[in-house]
Order: structure tokens, then sequence, then C-alpha cells
């Protein structure tokens, strides 16, 4: 026995054994002239314990959730502190990442309760916060050191340079804008990594630049509560007051990157993430699976085709009139946008064959329809119905009830819910439960103790199961064997775990009761899941304070306060002005220091680049400082202690001239009235190629 350590496995030889773990995929980067192993994660929502548990089954590699404060999904279940640690610890065991969103914008008061709240986190072992405020993301730096901390797409990251800076302030990882090309994701995962929102609903304006709903009605998306006015009809005239024939001029179709997995990895991206918290644990469960399944294909063959039954599951499941590409592939045109509804459209099931009798359609379906589907008839509001009636005919058609409204033959009919769908996602949720395979080693010495070794090679965890009392018996007819000991080792029932690979030393004539191999194996794995889930769990420092800020910081209301002469930027600035400055940065900080000037920006990619350049850089809008933590985070990339704070801090009254959105989407100039009266003013900029919209004066 002593040449078997206590609680080693022998047969473990290293890196090698990494393509066999279960459910973890990896691919080749050459770095440097050296091959390195990488994989891509999957991220999927949760917008409460269901949805989680569903992302686990379906295959997620971590899921990313939000509390019951500081969180911009403020209208979603979200989770109490003892039910973050419950999900915590159900990831954790199963080898599933949590990332919790800490992505509002904060207030110097509100700092110290975000920052013990993020304390308490720290110590239930959440693997990361997802943060817009660079304030709030500098007090946990210095508070809780060792943090991995992700910069939010609402911070409107959307260069490399951006990438680079988030680095800098100790984000490892950025979540970048939904409206990158391919090119400028792998520049930005070339410095950083990078995050990118692969399916679900896209915001018409760059994230974080939003503040129509809040000028509506008080619900800041920068807050939590965006009300989604976009997704609201707009009467859109032109200039000449010409109505233009788009109803829904807002509001843009889901994005579904399936059929770009491929490119994606192999532009570096460390992440694909899944939006949708605000949606059932079917659409996460489905969506998740699908993902899984050509991400894994992918990475095993180089290649996949996407089949026509998944793809019409994605839709099926939620669409807008359709999906859109976004941006990855160039620039959408008008196939971003969803047209006349801004809600589930569904997909065909048949046309009405006749006009309705009573409660009652006749259609000709152009897909099966099954009882239980949910129906709508195309074009008419508040006309869907569940079908609680299905008759065959004889002539093809079927025959569905109970119609809520009329239909009229030729109506299209979509199905906005599939019954059959609902089954699968059920299946997978409620499938046989994930696992995180472990590995096992057996010593049976006749006459001695016998000991069961479990590893688990995620986290490197390892225990010994042994009791004087199990005992290596001489055997009187059959010895044991590996295959009676694989048999009942396997049996890791209600665990988490799966047994991956055995291995045993077996010496002399050796027979072991059952019972006694079942005590082994639930002490182990017992000791196991206790151990690994108290890993993943840190020490909290005694307190965690917010240091006082200097006094020299500067902070005005809107640009027109700042005393000094400025240039400032765009609010955004990606594309055609982003090369332009790069390529011109010395010449243009020439040009600011004829007229002594500071350039006064509005990305955080663009401090050091004009810094670098002797220039005197403060702080615009558009960078959405609301607390001074925020403004030293910027000193930090050499911002002078000058900046201009959020619009935020704006009342209704102030925003004439600052826009309510800033979208990459060319719309035609002109107005926006909606259903209250309210105009506002479009206008589109083809100098920065983006479109605003404007408070009407």
């Amino acid at each position: 026995m002593q040449n078997i350590p206590r609680g080693l496995f022998p047969f473990f030889r290293g890196p090698e054994f990494c393509d066999r773990i279960v459910g973890v995929k990896y691919f080749a980067q050459e770095k440097n002239g050296a091959m390195t192993m990488k994989k891509t994660e999957l991220l999927a929502p949760a917008g409460g314990i269901k949805q989680y548990k569903a992302a686990v089954a379906a295959g997620a590699d971590a899921v990313y959730l939000g509390g019951s404060m500081f969180n911009a999904r403020m209208g979603a279940d979200n989770f109490t502190l003892p039910e973050l640690e419950q999900v915590i610890d159900y990831g954790h065991l199963r080898n599933v990442k949590t990332y919790v969103t800490l992505n509002t914008l904060l207030s110097d008061e509100e700092l110290p309760d975000a920052l013990r709240y993020a304390r308490e986190l720290y110590g239930i072992g959440a693997d990361a916060f997802i943060i817009q405020d660079l304030g709030l993301g500098k007090v946990i730096r210095d508070a809780l050191p060792g943090m991995p901390i992700h910069l939010s797409t609402q911070a409107t990251v959307y260069n490399k340079e951006g990438a680079a800076a988030a680095k800098e302030l100790g984000y490892s990882r950025v979540v970048l804008a939904r409206e990158l090309g391919l090119e400028e994701i792998r520049e930005c995962s070339g410095v950083n990594e990078t995050e990118v929102f692969i399916h679900g609903a896209l915001c018409m304006c760059y994230s974080g630049q939003c503040q129509l709903s809040r000028y509506i009605g008080g619900r800041s998306g920068n807050r939590g509560m965006c009300a989604q006015p976009c997704r609201l009809p707009y009467t859109y005239r032109d200039l000449q007051g010409h109505p233009l024939d788009n109803s829904h001029p807002l509001s843009p179709k889901d994005l579904s990157l399936i059929g770009s997995i491929g490119e994606l990895i192999d532009a570096g991206v460390s992440s694909f993430k899944i939006e949708g918290r605000m949606r059932s644990p079917e659409y996460v469960a489905l969506v998740t699976c699908l993902y899984r399944k050509y991400m894994d294909e992918y990475i095993a063959k180089g290649s996949y085709v996407l089949s026509e039954e998944d793809h019409s599951d994605l839709l099926q499941v939620f669409n807008r009139n359709g999906f859109t590409k976004g941006y990855v592939p160039g620039d959408p045109g008008d196939d971003l946008m969803s047209g006349d509804s801004s809600k589930n459209t569904g997909v065909p099931a048949g046309t009405a064959a006749s006009d309705s009798v009573r409660q009652y359609a006749v259609l000709r379906p152009v897909h099966e329809i099954i009882m239980h589907d949910v129906l709508e008839i195309k074009g008419e509001e508040n006309s869907s119905f569940k079908v609680t009636y299905l008759e065959d005919l004889s002539d093809g058609t079927v025959k569905v009830g109970d119609l809520k409204k009329p239909v009229r033959k030729g109506r299209q009919v979509n199905r906005l819910v599939s019954d059959k769908l609902l089954r699968k996602a059920t299946d997978i949720i409620e499938g046989s439960e994930r696992k995180a395979p472990v590995d096992m080693f057996v010593l049976a010495s006749e006459g001695e103790p016998v000991r069961l070794d479990v590893k688990d090679p995620g986290t490197g965890i390892s225990v010994s199961a042994e009791d004087p009392d199990i005992v290596a018996l001489t055997a009187e007819k059959a010895a044991i064997t590996e295959e009676a000991l694989l048999r009942q080792l396997q049996k890791t029932g209600g665990t988490p775990f799966s047994l991956r690979r055995l291995k045993t030393v077996i010496k002399g004539n050796v027979f072991i009761p059952v019972s006694s191999i079942n005590r082994l194996r639930r002490d182990a794995l017992g000791r196991l899941e206790a151990l690994k889930a108290a890993s993943a769990k840190r020490v909290k420092p005694d307190e965690a304070t917010v240091a006082p800020s200097p006094e020299s910081l500067r902070l005005y209301r809107t640009v027109a306060d700042v005393p000094d002469a400025c240039d400032m930027l765009p609010f955004v600035s990606r594309g055609s002005f982003d090369i332009w400055l790069r390529e011109n940065a010395a010449s243009y900080a020439d040009s600011l220091r004829k007229v002594n000037a500071s350039a006064m920006v509005n990305s955080i990619g663009h401090i050091a680049m004009l810094k670098a350049q002797g220039l005197r850089v403060i702080g615009g809008p558009a960078l959405n400082v609301t607390n001074r933590k925020a403004l030293e985070a910027l000193m930090e990339l050499g911002l002078e202690p000058v900046c201009v704070t959020s619009p935020e801090l704006l009342d209704s009254s102030e925003m004439s001239g600052v826009p309510l959105m800033v979208t990459e989407h060319e719309m035609i100039p002109g107005t926006l009235t909606d259903r209250k009266g309210a105009v506002y003013r479009v206008e589109f900029d083809p100098v920065v190629h983006k479109t605003y919209v404007y408070p009407d004066e």
C-alpha cells in the first residue's frame, strides 16, 4: 500500500486526458507559434431558479442573472441572497459558472450599499460581476481584489481601444456593443476577452445611451426599469410631413447568429451570450440546447449544417417577423427591423379555407397543428386562441376551435406556441440531470480495509473513503471484478456526479459485499460534494468601504456648463469616424492645440489615444458618469479631473439637444409621434452614420 499514496490517482497523466472530460469542448489556437487550448463559453440567461436549472440542463457553461438590487432587469423574478447561494452552489457542483449582474448606474450615495451587496456575493462564490458603472467597478476592484469583473454592454465599448481601456481598468472581459461587425469583434478579441450577444432581443439604441424610457415615463433603462417604448407604434413622417409606411420604426427583430458560430469562434470570441432574462424556462432550454449542439459540432468537426427543423424550432420559440443577423456580416439595413409588429409573430400554420362559423375555423395547414397549440389570425389584434378542439377533415383541412374572433377565408394563421415544442423543452429540463464527471480509484488488498478515492478533474479536489469495518474479504466463491465494481460505483443516484473513469488495484482473491461498495461510494461522493461547494466560497474582508474622493474633481451637468474651450467627439463614433481618428490623431491634436482647446471624449477608448498626443482630455456625457468614483476610474486612463455627467441626472426639461437615442440604423429624417401625441425629432448624421432621436423643441 505504501507504493500508492493516499488521495492520488496514479493513472492520471495530465492534459492529454482533457479531451475526454464529458461536456467540455476545446479548440486549438496558435499563439506565438505554440498551440494552446481555448474554450468558447456558452452563456445563458436566468430570470429565476427554473430558468437557471433549464440553462444548466440544456448545456450552458455559465449563467448570468441578477439579484434583488442594482441589476438592469428589475422586472425579472431575480434572486434573493439565499437563492443566489443555492444556484451558485448548484452550478459549481456541475461545473457551471454564475455571473451576477450589477449593471446599473449608481449615485455616490448608493455606492456603499452596492459594495456591501457585492461583498456578500463575493463570499458566496459568484464567479464574476457584470458591471456598467465604472465607479462601482473601481470600488469593487479596490475592496475585493481578485474578484473577476466584466464590463457590461451598457458601457458602450465598440472598438479595440475601448476593449484595451477596459482591461487597463481591471475588467477581464468586455461585453461588446451589439453593433460590431466580424472584423471589429476580431480586433477587440485580440486585446481582451470578449462576450458577444448571439441570440435574443436587440436594443434599437446603443445600449447604455438610451434615455427614451426615462424621458417618457421616468423609467430608466440604465437603472433597470426600461419600459421598452421602442416596441410601441409611432406615426412616422418625413421632413415634408409625408407619412412613412412603418408602424414600429424603433423595433428591431430578434438576433440569431446560429449560422455564424464558426466565424465568431475563429474570431476569438470568449463567450456567446443568449439574451433573455425575462424569458421562460422553455425558451432558455430550447435556445441553449440548440446553440450547444452546433457549438459542439463545429468544435468537433470544423463545420456544421443547420437543420431546417432546428431553425424552425428557434423561430417557433420566439421571433419578430423572422430573425436578423445584426451587424456581424455588415450593415443589415431594413432587414434589422421587425416591420408592422413588435411582438412574437410565430410561424405560419396555414390559411383559412373558409369563413369561420361561430367559434370554429377550417384551416388548410402548411405544418401539423396539434391540440393545445396557440394560433393567431395574422393581421388581427387580440385574435390568438388555444386549440381545444381539433378534427381532421377528409379534404386535408382541419377544423379547430375555440376562436375568440371570426376569421375570413384566405387569412393567414400563425402558430405562436407549439405544444410539441413545449414538450421537447420539458424533456430537456426534466430529462437526465446534468452531472459533473469524476474519476474513481479502488484499492482492495485481501484482509485490509478497502479504499475508494474520488477525484473531480475540473477542480482537482479529491477525497478518500475508507472504513475499518469494510475489509476486503477472502472470496469463498467468485472474486470481485472491475466490472462488478463499475456496476455499483456508476450508480451515483441523486448526487451531482457521474463516473467518468474507474481504475482498480485488486490484490489477492478478494470479495467485497455490494452494500459495502455502496456505502463507500455514498460517503466519498457526499464529502466531495461538500468540499466542492465550499471550495468556491471566499473569505469576505472584514469591511468594504468606499474611500472619499478628492475635492478637486469637477463634475458639470451639461456640456454648456463646462468653462473650458473644448471640442466634443461624437456620442458614439463606431465606424468611419474611429478609423479617421486613428489615422489623424496627431493632426487633430495639433488643430486643438492651436486654439488652446481640450478634447471632450465619449468613449473610454479615446482617452489614452488623445492623451498620448499631448492633449488635455475631459469626459463627455456619453461616458455615463453618475458618481465621483467613475471619474476617478477614468482618470486612471488619463482623463483630466473634469467630466460632464450622464444625461441620467438631467430633468426632462433639461434634455433639449440631448439625444434620447443613438442608433446605428439609418432612419429617414423626420418626426415620430407616439400614441399620446408627443413628438420626437429624427436626425441622421452621414459623417458618423448615426441616427439620433431628440425631444421635439
